[in-house]
């Protein structure tokens, strides 16, 4: 009886150890432990995992440690803290979490989901989890969204975005509180080089001959660089899929890399490696075979794409499967003859709108009526698709005291009141009137009136076009004109050829009249940094309306 007691207990000891180390071997092959900060100890950080279970792991040497998006050291963690934190091997490369004076903090024990955005649809988002899965969460007009410390509206988030959501109960798909990861996410450049070093365990890439694609066309960098690379993401040639211990046999060989601005040092994002010959096309992307994996652009050529295809949307890396046929790109593609495989898709596509999720409009007319909330617009304009679209029509408007006017004869705000009560509109047929109805450009969410620009006499539209790029440097005032900056790798939408033109170099944009808007609401010269994408209606160099991506 004693043999077979101590048979059962050496038994049970064996299947809570091959259970232990089935859930340790299960996050080494995921790469992702989320939890509860417990405590560091010389080199190494204890977490509390969700289910209980306690691991003690090491950190490498370059450990990236993050507190509500801001870089900080191991001593800056307490205990209990909820953290998330991502793997190389077995070691510690990446920990984040949230302070609890944060309103994105979550008491231990609710629900969380951390992924990039696959899809919006309304009220519906999709996102892929760092295991991969896809899994889809619904919005709610009580839903919190977050972004940089700062409460921002949900039609802010872009496809691509990498997010954070919080549930307020286990078993229920909607979402209390929204985290949108902050700028580092953006792709700041597209480089070529050729590989001159790989270093599988330092994860470093280096290169010579360095290009950047700037105004249509690669540029000389000027310098070798040596820049860090994530080896868990994949590496592509010729649409197939290699190891990075192997990066180091391709020495010589071009690559292409999507880079970030990681708090500012720059980083690989995703790279590509070239087979053998490029191919740039700067063209429509007409249809797209979903079971060929390839896309016909405008000049009729078919391209093959793959997984490993990088594909930049709203400067940011989207999956392959959000390329969209109508869309306007530029498309890097490997190979010779018609047989030409893609190597980087940069979508040109911009617009008012990140999503459907919002509903904002950038009208101009007149200003026929104005009661002491509401404003009748008459023969109106409509920018939609980049285009003015002509109506001969009065439209309601609504506005409150939270709405933004701006007087351009007098280079004042008014007030809702002061809107109200003075002559910008009047009764034209009255013959003792001597004035007539200002003009305004209005941006709109919905019927309500955001912003307002008013003026005497109304623009000639025809001379207008819409414009996006990126800013080059902050903005600069010049003694005669005013605030201007200059904008790169800006594109004009031609209404001719249905589709965004590339302009081969660097734009001087003025500012002086320029209703400039971000995150839906009207801002200064001075909200205006250097990378920002923007959206905007110009006439020549003088911009009429800025909205900040």
């Amino acid at each position: 009886m004693k043999k077979i007691s101590i048979i059962l207990l050496a038994a049970l000891l064996f299947m809570n150890f091959s259970i232990a180390n089935a859930q340790g071997t299960n996050i080494y092959k995921e790469g992702v432990l989320e939890g509860y900060f417990i405590e560091a100890i010389d080199n190494k950080i204890k977490v509390e995992e969700y289910s209980g279970t306690i691991y003690t792991i090491p950190m490498i040497k370059n450990v990236v440690l993050e507190i509500d998006g801001r870089p900080v050291k191991i001593t800056d963690f307490k205990r209990g803290m909820e953290v998330y934190i991502t793997l190389q091997g077995r070691n510690i490369k990446y920990m984040d979490a949230y302070s609890v004076d944060n309103p994105a903090y979550i008491q231990p024990g609710e629900k969380v989901r951390i992924g990039t955005v696959l899809g919006i649809d309304r009220d519906q988002i999709e996102i892929k989890l760092p295991t991969g899965k896809r899994e889809v969460y619904f919005t709610s007009p009580a839903t919190v969204v977050t972004k940089n410390k700062e409460n921002i509206n949900l039609k802010e988030l872009y496809i691509g975005d990498r997010v954070k959501f919080y549930f307020d109960d286990i078993d229920t798909s909607y979402i209390s509180r929204v985290n949108i990861q902050g700028d580092s996410i953006l792709i700041k450049d597209i480089y070529r080089g050729q590989l001159t070093v790989a270093d599988s365990l330092q994860d470093i890439i280096a290169l010579e001959k360095v290009d950047v694609f700037r105004n249509g066309k690669w540029t000389s960098l000027g310098k070798n660089i040596k820049v860090p690379y994530n080896g868990n993401l994949p590496i592509y040639i010729g649409g197939q899929k290699i190891d990075i211990k192997n990066l180091k046999h391709y020495k010589g060989k071009t690559v292409y890399m999507a880079m970030k601005d990681y708090f500012g040092k720059e980083k690989v994002e995703r790279m590509v490696v070239k087979a053998q010959y490029e191919n740039n096309f700067s063209e429509k992307i007409r249809e797209i075979n979903w079971l060929s994996s390839q896309m016909e652009l405008g000049n009729n050529r078919n391209i093959n794409f793959h997984d490993g295809t990088i594909v930049v949307k709203n400067n940011r890396l989207v999956d392959v499967y959000n390329l969209n046929s109508g869309s306007d790109g530029l498309i890097i593609a490997d190979g010779r003859g018609s047989d030409l495989t893609a190597d980087l898709v940069y979508i040109y596509n911009e617009d008012i709108n990140n999503s459907n999720i919002g509903g904002d409009q950038l009208y101009v007319g007149r200003l026929n009526t104005i009661l002491e909330d509401i404003l009748y617009l008459k023969d109106f304009f409509l920018l939609d698709k980049n285009n003015w679209e002509s109506f001969n029509d009065e439209k309601e408007f609504f506005y409150d005291d939270d709405t933004f006017i701006y007087d351009l004869e007098n280079n004042k705000e008014v007030s809702p009141k002061e809107f109200f009560s003075r002559d910008y509109s009047v009764d034209e047929n009255n013959r003792r009137n001597r004035t007539r109805d200002w003009y305004g450009y209005l941006y709109t969410e919905g019927d309500r009136i955001s912003a307002a620009f008013i003026k005497k006499s109304m623009d000639s539209l025809l001379n207008q076009r819409t414009t996006i790029g990126i800013v080059e440097s902050s903005p600069v005032e010049d003694n005669n004109m005013g605030w201007f900056l200059k904008l790169r790798n800006s594109k004009d939408w031609s209404t001719i050829n249905e589709q965004w033109m590339e302009k081969n170099s660097t734009l001087n944009i003025y500012l002086r009249e320029a209703m400039i808007i971000k995150n839906g609401q009207r801002v200064t010269v001075n909200d205006i940094k250097s990378g920002d994408s923007l959206y905007m209606v110009r006439d020549d160099n003088m911009a009429k309306v800025i909205i900040v991506k």
